[in-house]
């Protein structure tokens, strides 16, 4: 935390007298993510660097404790902070807490029926504030918390979000608080900026019946003026796109991202009329509980660019059902070829009959052949079709109707490690079934191997002892 805020705050901090939110001395635009706190279920505060988003976080739940307790009357009430892991709760969290909140209005202490927490006093209420890591978040489930505080949300996937705020509830209160601060970046990028920055909760339809409790409040390094001028200094010099998120917030951008070249107006277009004669190929990625998907390409012979013209994606739906859906789109048309998820051919026994995923597609009139499962070829394949062709414009553009490929494609990051992989923990389902798409696109020829030169020269040597 800045010294400046520190000191600010040093000469009322042993005062009774003084308030908690005087105390807390919110930036204007952390005043404003707090009041979104009254007035909404779910916020998020965040996006550029130096918003101050973990201070707004532990200062949130202080006053949210002493809130309910001075409106309702009841005590022992109990918020949760969560980091990733410990480290990450020590340096960003229980060490501050340590610094910041004055001794007068509790304890920071570990008690063998709480485990790590601030213990207001009770003159306040006599709440808890508890400090958790995300590393094995099923231990949570038969908990119950009156809110729930997330340290940079999109650290974690969607599933643990889900788990989380099955325990936002209390006895006696007929509300209970989510807060998230985070970057753009990581695993949860996708669904995060789905849910509050795009609100359009296209991943999760099931959060639409709470569409209007979700709130986003942006935050900017200029929003926060207790921090140097040098910080802003060492951000100006990142690159333009890290800068981009970093600097302004902005969510097409982000650390870490596999796909920094995608550019909407370039990589999409609107729907056209596919000519007959040229060369269709389609995909698919098989799932059930996950999404499954298939992609229908059509590459224009002239110039070799490849558009995705068609895309089905679904949860819950037999072999049969999918095949009917991909037999039902492609009707009238003809394919080079059809790849399809390798992991489809595993031979599975149902009742004595034993056959795979491939064998149905199949026996239903979808026939397949496997794709290439070779995730570091096909990750520079992606960034090959994405690259300029001669012409100067992308090889690969995607029609705008696609829009769970278009949706997740430049969301996903790097895995942390397998660092030269997507992140599997992400949604992916689009990008492995463009993957398998890719299948009989040439591999580039590695530098460092020289096998097809070596090959040449004992060809070339061989003709020339048949002339001799």
């Amino acid at each position: 935390m800045p010294t400046k805020r520190l000191a600010q705050r040093s000469a009322a901090s042993n005062s009774l007298e003084t308030s908690l939110w005087e105390l807390a001395n919110f930036t204007p635009k952390q005043a404003e993510a707090w009041q979104a706190l009254m007035d909404f279920d779910y916020v998020l505060y965040g996006g550029a660097r130096g918003g101050g988003k973990s201070y707004l976080l532990r200062w949130a739940m202080l006053l949210y404790l002493e809130k309910i307790f001075r409106t309702t009357g009841i005590r022992n009430v109990k918020v949760a902070i969560f980091c990733e892991d410990y480290p990450t709760l020590k340096d960003r969290q229980i060490t501050w807490i340590e610094t910041e909140f004055p001794s007068w209005c509790g304890e920071l202490k570990s008690t063998k029926a709480d485990g790590l927490g601030f213990h207001l006093h009770p003159d306040l209420g006599a709440g808890v504030i508890l400090l958790r890591n995300l590393d094995k978040p099923d231990k949570y489930k038969s908990s119950q918390w009156a809110a729930i505080a997330v340290d940079e949300l999109t650290q974690n996937d969607y599933k643990i979000f889900g788990k989380l705020i099955g325990s936002k509830r209390w006895p006696g209160l007929g509300f209970t608080k989510f807060l998230g601060t985070t970057n753009p970046g990581g695993i949860g990028h996708l669904w995060v900026k789905d849910a509050w920055v795009d609100g359009t909760f296209q991943g999760h339809p099931e959060l639409k019946k709470k569409a209007d409790q979700f709130k986003f409040v942006p935050a900017l390094l200029d929003d926060n003026p207790y921090l140097p001028p040098e910080y802003r200094a060492d951000l100006e010099l990142q690159e333009e796109k890290i800068k981009k998120a970093w600097l302004y917030g902005d969510w097409t951008v982000f650390e870490g991202q596999v796909f920094a070249e995608w550019n909407p107006e370039l990589h999409t277009c609107k729907p056209f009329e596919v000519p007959d004669y040229w060369i269709r190929r389609r995909a698919v990625d098989w799932g059930y509980a996950k999404p499954w998907c298939t992609l229908w390409s059509a590459t224009d012979p002239d110039t070799g660019r490849m558009y995705i013209y068609r895309e089905a994606y679904g949860t819950g739906l037999t072999d049969q059902r999918q095949t009917q859906i991909i037999k039902q789109h492609s009707e009238g048309e003809e394919f080079k070829v059809s790849f399809g998820d390798p992991a489809m051919w595993q031979r599975k026994n149902l009742m004595g009959i034993v056959s795979s995923t491939a064998d149905e597609y199949s026996k239903n009139g979808v026939k397949l052949t496997a794709g290439d499962n070779d995730r570091a070829s096909g990750k520079r394949k992606v960034h090959r079709a994405l690259a300029n062709l001669p012409d100067g414009l992308p090889g690969l553009v995607i029609f705008e109707k696609c829009k769970n490929l278009i949706r997740t494609l430049p969301a996903l990051p790097y895995d942390e490690t397998r660092v030269e992989d997507v992140d599997r923990s992400a949604e992916d389902h689009a990008y492995d079934t463009l993957r398998y798409l890719l299948s009989d696109l040439a591999k580039p020829p590695d530098p460092g191997d020289n096998t097809a030169q070596l090959a040449w020269e004992r060809k070339a040597r061989a003709i020339a002892e048949h002339f001799k």
